[in-house]
């Protein structure tokens, strides 16, 4: 029991001891360290809006209208978000701009249907664009319908009440002699 009250008291001392030699920040060290602290409240705050902006756009709204026929179509779960690109190549978060998708998962498919740039100093949406992997899934979509559908059937051309007969075939080749046959 001894031992352990002087164990406990020496343990005292010595974190009491590392504490006290902690030296005190300067002016310039607080001001970078307050500087650090504003720009990773800033990173958050333009995460934040332009993932809300991002839900408030028609293109998301018309993705998410795509749920059900999707879900119907493929027997999976179907999940339409907005995705942030967190990556950023620049040093301490202070590039201009942020990207973000709208994506669309299809069970184990996961496809960037639009690609967005948000612009930090304007603080909106300045560009949206579909990605060529969106345009290749709604051109396979196509051909998948038009497959399901049969093949095309031909339209005819009905006649107009002012053609002059133009678009009748010339004369019926008769079977057996023909004209040119009487050498």
């Amino acid at each position: 029991m001894k031992h352990q009250i002087i164990l406990l008291m020496a343990g005292i001392l010595f974190g009491c001891n590392l504490f006290a030699q902690q030296e005190p920040l300067t002016r310039e060290e607080k001001d970078e360290k307050n500087a650090a602290r504003t720009a990773r409240v800033n990173n958050k705050n333009d995460y934040a809006t332009f993932r809300r902006q991002i839900l408030a756009l028609k293109q998301y709204e018309a993705e998410r209208q795509k749920i059900p026929a999707l879900r119907k179509e493929s027997k999976m779960p179907v999940k339409v978000v907005a995705v942030i690109d967190s990556n950023d190549n620049d040093v301490d978060g202070e590039g201009k701009t942020l990207t973000g998708y709208i994506r669309q998962d299809v069970g184990d498919n996961t496809t960037n249907m639009y690609e967005l740039t948000y612009d930090r100093a304007q603080k909106k949406i300045v560009s949206i664009k579909r990605t060529q992997e969106a345009l290749d899934a709604d051109r396979e979509q196509q051909d998948e319908q038009q497959d399901t559908q049969g093949p095309a059937k031909k339209t005819l051309k009905k006649k107009s009440k002012d053609d002059d007969g133009d678009d009748e075939p010339a004369e019926k080749p008769v079977k057996g002699k023909h004209k040119d046959d009487d050498d």
